[in-house]
């Protein structure tokens, strides 16, 4: 059964799909319906439209019948060697395995850019912990979108395949044009802001949601703060920060 979805991005339309279902990225197909258009002054603009439907699970093929025990009697007993430990796999096939991912998220990013119309290349930087791609493109705001919510939208998506092909967890980060370093410094600049005003009006100062990585700036830059306090508060995809004054 097919159902749409929409977002002011195929990928934020996509993303809300697979949510909304609880699927992985390849147990769905999804189909562009309509494309965003951005319009001019707001007039015109259209969002992103999708039909999205979950894969048929492959039958499971029989299992065969368990074959006879031999008659202990018959079976000749061999003489007693040294226990037969069991074999990690080398440490050359998991890291084999996690590039392999790590290439194929890699062609399912370049495979929604272009369906997205963005033309755009990728530089992979791989690590235990944290893989990053870095995407090179002449429409970077297309790519990156009002505040961040393209190219957030498209991480979430990433980590969420890169979580289905790996058994131990690795942290996506994707990045077009150092967005991720200004983007930090804005985040920056506009705590302490924020914590200017809760300690000058003496009130809580509520923040717009934002994903889990750029609250974690913001909780950053005010740790060392004695005057205010933050916490977050609601649930994904609305949760959001709270900057508290500290009443001494």
């Amino acid at each position: 059964m097919k159902t749409r979805y929409t977002g002011k991005t195929i990928a934020e339309a996509v993303a809300t799909g697979l949510q909304a279902l609880n699927k992985q990225p390849e147990q769905v197909e999804y189909q562009v319906i309509v494309t965003p258009k951005k319009g001019f002054l707001g007039i015109g603009r259209r969002d992103a439209v999708i039909t999205m439907t979950v894969k048929e699970e492959p039958t499971p093929t029989p299992k065969p019948e368990p074959t006879p025990a031999p008659d202990p009697a018959k079976v000749a007993t061999p003489e007693a060697g040294p226990t037969q430990a069991s074999v990690e796999p080398p440490v050359s096939s998991a890291r084999q395995q996690r590039d392999q991912a790590f290439r194929e998220l890699g062609y399912y990013l370049a495979d929604i850019t272009k369906q997205m119309g963005i033309t755009t290349t990728i530089n992979v930087t791989p690590g235990s912990h944290v893989v990053r791609y870095d995407f090179t493109t002449p429409t970077e705001g297309l790519l990156i979108g009002k505040h961040g919510k393209v190219i957030n939208s498209l991480q979430l998506l990433a980590q969420v395949f890169l979580d289905k092909h790996l058994r131990h967890h690795v942290r996506v980060e994707l990045n077009v044009a150092d967005y991720r370093q200004r983007r930090a410094e804005t985040l920056e600049r506009l705590a302490k802001r924020v914590a200017r005003n809760a300690i000058a009006q003496g009130e809580s100062q509520y923040l717009d949601p934002m994903p889990s990585f750029e609250r974690k700036v913001i909780h950053g830059a005010l740790a060392h703060n004695d005057h205010v306090k933050t916490y977050s508060r609601g649930r994904e995809p609305y949760r959001s920060v709270v900057v508290e004054p500290v009443h001494r």
